[in-house]
């Protein structure tokens, strides 16, 4: 989510520099200035319309941490190898989300129930869980991802959650 996070600010950068430059070229009339502007509110919009879609993606992001049904710890990278029992080197905590509305991958996204996207099953194994997505009437799509079946009481946890909040019922497969 950090990687989401950095993308929408160095967008809104971009976005405030192409407008400090055009409205410097209206204001301060130097030479050529007609081509300034032209680039700079071309380079606006397209910043814009960058920054939007990144935004959109922090906030799915964060609808998706918030409501988290499933998280998963795949793997911790530390800063060098002397180090790895020494939490203070934490250099990167990569971390699966799983919500009723979609997963979050590190920086990539797979939405559910948005967009005509559905969530259509989910299987639970003993050593994975899958997710069976895609539009309507359309192609299925599957993600597996490794995870161990949990205890009795948190496994009834995440079939209630997918159940209450999809309408999905999850199958257990052992």
């Amino acid at each position: 989510m950090k990687t989401i996070a950095l993308c929408a600010r160095i967008n809104f950068i971009f976005v405030i520099a192409c407008a400090i430059t055009a409205a410097s070229a209206v204001i301060f009339r130097f030479p050529l200035r007609e081509y300034f502007v032209i680039f700079a509110l071309m380079g606006l919009a397209a910043s814009a319309a960058s920054f939007r879609s990144a935004k959109r993606k922090l906030t799915a992001a964060k609808t998706i941490t918030e409501s988290a049904l499933i998280r998963i710890q795949p793997a911790v990278v530390f800063g060098d190898a002397e180090s790895n029992k020494d939490e203070s080197k934490l250099r990167e905590n990569f971390g699966i989300c799983v919500s009723c509305f979609g997963i979050l991958l590190g920086a990539k996204i797979i939405r559910f129930n948005q967009d005509g996207i559905w969530l259509k099953n989910v299987e639970i194994g003993r050593d994975y869980i899958s997710f069976g997505y895609g539009e309507k009437d359309g192609e299925l799509s599957k993600i597996r991802l490794l995870y161990s079946k949990p205890d009795e009481r948190a496994l009834a946890e995440i079939i209630e959650g997918f159940r209450s909040e999809t309408g999905v019922i999850p199958v257990i497969v052992e």
